[in-house]
């Protein structure tokens, strides 16, 4: 009888021991996400205290350098912008050219897309000539009809009041595909043959482009094709000076490096773009995946030789 009495015990022991081991396991998944819920919290008021002392320092900023050259807005937009961007663009596309003309540094030069091609120097006066025709007879001109078209609006953000980091992020989210379609359509549109001949031909007369060739085009071909794509965007948005600066200097360096002929940071936009320029009929699109392009079948053949390369 004694035996038997234990044996009766023994599954509710085993019972016991199973309530214990969930007792256990309940209080150690509770205290851990009491515990990661805590350390949560903490890291995220870190990280809002962070994120409102960069936009305080920012702001500070903004102020200073605004102190220096003036709030005023056509000193801003005309003045200003267009000595940035002018800046930026001659900077940077010599220093591409002078990289080009030496085959300097090596390893740079190694990811040049056609590298039996050497730059013809005597080809140098006309490239200058054209890019400061359109810097100065085009972009200039139509800044100051910007600048004046953004005061009959009349509704612009005051400029001493930089934009949220939300309000810059849904700006770039309606500017990139609004660039994208105006710059599809307008370069198909001068490549049809009775606008070709007499105004883009200009630019597809580098077969092998350099970086100072992205604005070395016919004078309506950078007014229709380059800058409206550029610009139509931000009257949409109504953006802050901060988002024009910002978008036109990314413009630049973009355009650069698309006409650059070297593939760096691994951007395969510069080799879609000079797979343009020997083709001329693909590739179209002016960035990297080219959606517009894979849309309407105009990156057929550059997708098949990239599959055919790997």
């Amino acid at each position: 009888m004694k035996s038997d009495s234990n044996l009766s015990h023994q599954p509710s022991i085993k019972n016991k021991s199973v309530i214990d081991k969930w007792i256990k396991s309940f209080y150690f998944v509770t205290i851990s996400i009491a515990l990661l819920s805590l350390l949560h919290m903490q890291i995220w008021n870190y990280a809002i205290q962070l994120w409102i002392s960069i936009g305080m320092r920012m702001q500070m900023i903004w102020d200073n350098v605004l102190d220096r050259i003036g709030d005023n807005s056509f000193h801003l937009y005309v003045y200003v912008m267009n000595a940035w961007t002018l800046f930026l663009y001659w900077t940077f596309g010599l220093a591409y050219l002078l990289m080009e003309l030496n085959a300097w540094p090596m390893w740079m030069f190694r990811r040049k897309v056609q590298p039996n091609i050497i730059v013809d120097k005597k080809r140098l006066y006309s490239l200058f000539r054209v890019n400061l025709l359109n810097q100065f007879f085009v972009m200039i001109p139509l800044s100051i009809f910007g600048h004046f078209f953004l005061e009959y609006k009349s509704n612009s953000p005051p400029v001493r009041e930089l934009p949220t980091f939300r309000r810059l992020v849904i700006d770039f989210f309606i500017l990139v595909p609004i660039q994208e379609i105006g710059v599809y359509y307008t370069h198909r549109m001068f490549h049809h043959r009775l606008l070709y001949k007499w105004t883009h031909k200009w630019h597809h007369e580098w077969t092998a482009p350099i970086a100072l060739t992205s604005m070395y085009n016919h004078p309506l071909d950078q007014l229709i094709g380059n800058f409206l794509p550029v610009t139509v965007g931000l009257s949409f948005t109504n953006s802050h000076f901060f988002t024009h600066w910002l978008w036109f200097s990314w413009s630049i360096l973009r355009g650069l490096n698309d006409h650059s002929g070297y593939r760096l940071f691994s951007f395969p936009s510069s080799v879609r773009h000079d797979f343009h320029h020997q083709m001329s009929t693909e590739c179209f699109a002016v960035w990297a995946w080219g959606p517009l392009d894979y849309l309407h079948g105009t990156d057929k053949q550059f997708r098949a030789k990239m599959s055919g390369l790997q």
